[in-house]
Order: C-alpha cells, then sequence, then structure tokens
C-alpha cells in the first residue's frame, strides 16, 4: 500500500441534491426504498471516429452514461444479487444501448442508457412511504421532487439553494477530495474503492450479456 490517497471522478455523489437525498433516506422519510428508475442517454453515434465508438477506448453507453443511473442504484439499495440486460451494440462491437434489470432481493431497479438517442435523463427512487423524482438531467446539480404514496399530499420541491448549475457542479467534488486529503484519508466514505470495484463488476456483466468488445 501506498498510502495514497484515490477515489473515482464520480461528481455526482457529491452535490447537494444527493447528499439531501441520502439524508431523506437515511432518515426514513421515503421508508423502505424498494427499486431505482433511471435513465441516461444522449446521441454520441453519430461520429464514427468518436472514442464512445472504439473498444479500445472504452467505448459503449455502459461505462460512459449508463454508470450514472447503476451508480445511483447502487448508492440506495447495494450490489445486486441479480444482473439481467438486453439492449444492442454498434457495427464496433460497443454496446449502443442497454437496459439493465438489477434484482436485490425482492426489490428490482430498472436502468436504461443509450448513444443513439436522448432520453429523458431522469431518476426515481421508490420507497414504502414515499418517491424521491430527481428532475434532468439528474446526475448534474438538480431539483428533486418528494412525493408521498398520498396523491391528496402536497409534494415538496427541493432545489439547490447554491446556484452552481451543470459543469460548475465539479466543484463539490473537488472540494471533497481536497478535505479528505486534508484529513490522510485513503478513500472517499462517500464512495469507497469497494463500491467502485462493485459498480464496475455490474457493468461489465452487463457488457457481457450484451456480446459488447
Amino acid at each position: 500500500m501506498a498510502g495514497v490517497f484515490a477515489m473515482e471522478a464520480m461528481w455526482t455523489r457529491y452535490l447537494p441534491h444527493t447528499q439531501m437525498i441520502r439524508l431523506i433516506i437515511e432518515e426514513g422519510i421515503v421508508g423502505e426504498v424498494r427499486s431505482v428508475i433511471a435513465d441516461h442517454g444522449q446521441p454520441l453515434a453519430a461520429d464514427p471516429t468518436h472514442r464512445l465508438l472504439q473498444p479500445g477506448t472504452g467505448g459503449g453507453a455502459l461505462l460512459d452514461l449508463g454508470i450514472y443511473p447503476i451508480q445511483l442504484d447502487s448508492m440506495v439499495l447495494g450490489e445486486p444479487s441479480s444482473i439481467t440486460t438486453i439492449g444492442s451494440l454498434t457495427s464496433s462491437g460497443v454496446d449502443a444501448t442497454a437496459t439493465v434489470v438489477l434484482g436485490h432481493g425482492d426489490e428490482q431497479s430498472t436502468l436504461m442508457t443509450s448513444i443513439l438517442t436522448s432520453t429523458p435523463t431522469v431518476a426515481h427512487i421508490c420507497g414504502t412511504t414515499a418517491r424521491i423524482s430527481i428532475h434532468a438531467p439528474f446526475h448534474v446539480p438538480a431539483t428533486f421532487t418528494l412525493r408521498s404514496q398520498n396523491y391528496l399530499d402536497e409534494p415538496v420541491i427541493w432545489r439547490d439553494p447554491t446556484g452552481l448549475e451543470l459543469m460548475a457542479g465539479l466543484a463539490w467534488e473537488a472540494t471533497a477530495f481536497a478535505r479528505y486529503v486534508g484529513e490522510g484519508r485513503a478513500e472517499s466514505p462517500l464512495h469507497t474503492h469497494a463500491e467502485t470495484v462493485s459498480i464496475l463488476a455490474t457493468i461489465d456483466e452487463a457488457r457481457r450479456q450484451l456480446g459488447a468488445r
């Protein structure tokens, strides 16, 4: 062990709305989380020379876009007990689209990604007493709505009070990185080395099922 701090640059984990969602779940406001439904699609396959179409540069939807829905599922439900994937490949052999159903015991999550088309890019965390719906695009600084199971109840809307938008949200990850290094940590407590490896294992299995190169 070199004793050097290292973490995956999964910036969504450090955004204010993600921290608030984590707190809401920890306090039991949504009850028991049963499912995550999320998607992330962007039309990125028009240029045949694009890195996302090349197997040798980590091409495909799952590694670049699908990781965002999958990491959200991991954050709230942990490592899946089963992985079932359908989708399609590009002519170069990378995954163009994927719909991944992750089993968590009695719970199931449905996650979708694509480099062929733009999708809503929203996420829903469904609990036994309430649902959190993260507005588009859910992986950048975002607003979310908390709805109880009683549709007569007024929904609660949370908006990021910081004013940081889109890629400016990378500042939260950078701040966390500096703090963890200063604290002498070896990994991020919000996204451990073990979880990073687990998420990549899920993606590798999904890609294997699709026959991606």
